[in-house]
């Protein structure tokens, strides 16, 4: 771990931060690159990437990061970056030129005449010269009699082990190995490489045939055909928009696709922020400063392109998937699998708080909780990752995951797909006491009981439910707490559950709003009783039991005064507190009366039922339902 810390400060001096994603990455390129300089990829495939990712998400500040590590680390490594968005030039003329830079072999770039040569020896039959085929369209190889696809072959079959099996002779000759990066591969399949982008792609085909196992590359760029055009898969439609695409497979076993995502983790997003920004590590946010970051992680959905020209003070255009392009009403294939995700989350947020929306979007599920994603024919989902909609990704387990590609998508989704609760929820308020499943059905107890708050208490002001908690302050230390008035906020001390309460809300308690009455809610989810010490000592023969009456009040009226202290400490003053306690448990008279002795407000089970529970969770049955 230590040697990684290094390698990701590494990486940051080159202005690229490591997020999960690009760290899996780039410990993957780090471990292919060692068995490439212990010669132990001879004969091996699967190793070779095909990168892809929106515009702006930093494919190729990671790419050319990557290249100046992994010389650093052995310093005897060729590298080579190659951009077509910067040269027209042959892929196989540039290999050439950096191995004459190292190589004691003259005239290396000399094979490229001969693999002319030999090309054109190839098709003598037809009187053809190959390169008056690459030059010229559809309609002229139809007059000619040829097929563009035959010519493709014809070049792929004969003229690719001439070229790149002397290219790996001479690493061979001089015990030298190449790591390669071609960027916006895209661009070699359009009109403005007339001359050379057949070539290079079959350059790249040959790369990826070569079994010497002296060269690993990696294709990138930032289309979303990419995938397609490199695999052979484009739709016919688009065919005119890529003369250079004819069927050329790269192969998806030779070169593997991986997806690099927005920053979407929200404390790699803020390591990036500081680094922009020029903080140091350590620096704490100002309250100021944290929202200033979450507005720009909803403008900039997450992407370090758009994100820097923000810090620099450039006018960003907020960034939008378009979203337009899939049709909701009514639903095609790629708008089911949106309202699926959204269907599935374990959260519905609160759309108008910008931390919320940061949370779900984050937020990845199993493919297996949704039986309307285990349905969709992978492809669709595939061709969903290429256009930035979704992420799709295999876990460290080995699970497929899903998730919303960004803020924007999962807003668009939010408008469309609004419900109660989701049956992700609905499955964890059925098993409310297991240790997977208690947070999150206490959770979604609390979002209801947001909802109806404003009631319960006859407040002037509706309560929103926040998925982020309120972190306080810890003993001596003053840190901003950002929050805000009439919504529910589960209550954190240093990161950490702090004195009984599962959520709480805060309410001015005069005009100016300079102090505060803090309703702090305890919620008890099951089917068990709830009973006083003695009556549980007497039913359960002595067996300590947590959940008594007096164990609920202590956790409220003992640690009352530390609250506030907290509070005070967190810069938000309270005048009082008020206690709820929340169950669809069993109250014994005794204990009901103990309770309500401790000033603590019960919303009963029959309550609950009442004024709380959305029909989609009184159906659940008991302890839900009415009886």
């Amino acid at each position: 771990s230590d040697k990684m810390e290094a390698i990701e400060l590494e990486f940051l001096k080159q202005g690229c931060v490591l997020d999960h994603s690009r760290r899996v990455f780039v410990k993957e390129q780090l471990s292919t690159v060692k068995n490439l300089i212990n010669g132990e990829l001879g004969r091996q495939n699967r190793f070779r990437r095909l990168l892809l990712g929106c515009k702006g998400v930093g494919k190729t500040t990671l790419l050319t990061s990557l290249l100046k590590v992994t010389k650093a680390l052995y310093p005897g490594l060729l590298t080579l970056y190659v951009s077509y968005a910067a040269t027209k030039i042959r892929l196989a003329e540039l290999v050439c030129c950096e191995l004459r830079k190292c190589c004691s072999l003259p005239n290396i770039s000399d094979y490229l005449t001969h693999f002319k040569e030999e090309t054109q020896s190839i098709i003598l039959s037809k009187d053809l010269d190959i390169y008056d085929l690459l030059l010229n369209d559809q309609e002229y190889f139809c007059k000619l009699g040829i097929t563009s696809g035959e010519a493709r072959r014809l070049v792929v079959q004969a003229n690719q082990p001439p070229i790149f099996e002397r290219l790996s002779t001479f690493l061979e000759h001089e015990d030298k190995r190449l790591f390669l990066v071609v960027d916006e591969f895209q661009d070699v399949y359009s009109k403005r490489f007339k001359e050379v982008g057949c070539p290079t792609i079959c350059d790249v085909h040959a790369i990826g045939e070569n079994a010497s196992g002296r060269i690993h590359c990696i294709i990138s760029g930032s289309s979303t055909h990419l995938r397609q055009l490199a695999f052979a898969k484009l739709p016919e439609q688009l065919s005119s928009k890529y003369p250079n695409y004819d069927d050329v497979d790269l192969n998806s076993t030779k070169y593997q696709a991986c997806w690099i995502y927005p920053f979407l983790d929200v404390d790699s997003f803020k390591s990036l922020y500081k680094h922009l920004k020029k903080f140091e590590n350590s620096y704490e946010l100002t309250e100021e400063e944290t929202a200033t970051l979450y507005d720009l992680f909803n403008k900039t959905g997450g992407l370090p392109g758009y994100l820097f020209e923000s810090v620099m003070g450039r006018n960003v255009s907020i960034y939008h998937i378009s979203t337009k392009s899939v049709v909701f009403n009514p639903p095609d294939e790629r708008a089911k699998v949106l309202l699926a995700i959204y269907k599935a989350l374990p959260w519905v947020a609160d759309t108008s708080n910008s931390l919320a929306i940061a949370a779900s979007t984050t937020f990845l599920i199993p493919t297996h909780i949704s039986q309307e994603l285990l349905s969709q024919a992978e492809n669709i989902l595939y061709d969903m990752s290429d256009a930035g909609l979704i992420r799709y990704i295999t876990s460290d387990q080995g699970v497929k995951m899903i998730g919303f590609g960004g803020p924007v998508v999962f807003y668009a989704t939010a408008i469309q797909g609004r419900q109660t609760i989701t049956a992700y929820e609905a499955a964890a308020l059925c098993s409310p006491c297991g240790q997977v499943m208690a947070p999150l059905a206490e959770n979604v107890a609390c979002r209801l009981l947001a909802h109806a708050f404003k009631k319960i208490k006859q407040l002037d002001h509706p309560v929103t439910y926040s998925s982020i908690p309120l972190n306080l302050c810890k003993e001596g230390v003053e840190a901003p707490v950002s929050f805000a008035h009439y919504v529910m906020y589960k209550e954190l001390m240093n990161g950490k559950d702090m004195f009984g309460a599962d959520s709480t809300v805060l309410v001015p308690s005069d005009k100016e709003g300079t102090k505060n009455i803090a309703y702090r809610i305890q919620v008890k989810l099951g089917s068990s009783n709830i009973m006083t010490d003695s009556e549980t000592e007497t039913a359960r023969k002595k067996v300590k039991c947590h959940d008594t009456a007096e164990s609920i009040a202590n956790k409220f009226t003992n640690q009352v005064t530390s609250a506030m202290d907290a509070y005070e400490r967190s810069k938000i003053p309270l005048s009082s507190c008020i206690h709820f306690l929340a169950t669809t448990r069993n109250i014994t008279p005794h204990a009901r009366s103990h309770l309500v002795n401790q000033n603590i407000c019960i919303l009963d089970k029959k309550y609950l039922y009442e004024q709380v529970w959305p029909p989609e969770v009184q159906e659940l049955g008991p302890p839900y339902s009415k009886s």
